[in-house]
């Protein structure tokens, strides 16, 4: 029985591999070089058009999207810092910026100044500076101070380049 089991298990076993499809590896497709190489930089990480920020105590700031944020305080006036960055991708010479005070609930005032700007308006101010920014620098900062009337927000609306997003500035009075 042995003499017999051997040779049926080995011919059983060349009939089931015969049958079976041979399983074969696909050749990679050799790639054709390019005749000119891709000379394109990387894409730098965006960046935001300004940084505002300010050193006055007990203010909260909060920002619900990069077309939108503001600032809470209940002690003014208050200064904030504001500088405007070059997005592109080479030194850019002369900039100009634009705030227009929009009164929500409240009445605020702002006041726009720098080194090497020159900002002329009231309620629409318009700030210009011949300075250098080199790419992903910023333009010598301006300061914004902010004094409320009544209590309540004041928007500003930053048009600078092609972005212009509200900065929200609330004078809390309760208590």
């Amino acid at each position: 029985m042995r003499f017999f089991a051997v040779p049926a298990l080995v011919l059983l076993l060349a009939a089931c591999s015969s049958q079976a499809e041979p399983t074969s590896t696909p050749e990679p497709t050799p790639t054709e070089p390019t005749s000119e190489p891709t000379t394109m930089p990387p894409t730098p990480p965006r960046q935001e058009p300004f940084d505002i920020e300010t050193d006055g105590k007990e203010i909260r700031a909060w920002q619900n999207s990069p077309e939108e944020m503001g600032f809470v305080y209940r002690s003014q006036p208050v200064d904030f810092t504001l500088k405007p960055r070059n997005t592109a991708s080479t030194p850019q010479t002369g900039a100009r910026i634009r705030f227009v005070v929009e009164d929500m609930d409240g009445e605020g005032d702002l006041t726009v100044g720098g080194d090497g700007w020159t900002c002329e308006g009231g309620r629409d101010i318009a700030c210009t500076t011949s300075g250098t920014a080199e790419p992903g620098g910023t333009w010598a900062p301006l300061t914004l101070t902010m004094r409320h009337t009544k209590g309540g927000q004041t928007r500003v609306v930053v048009h600078w380049g092609d972005v212009a997003p509200h900065v929200i500035f609330r004078w809390d009075t309760s208590t």
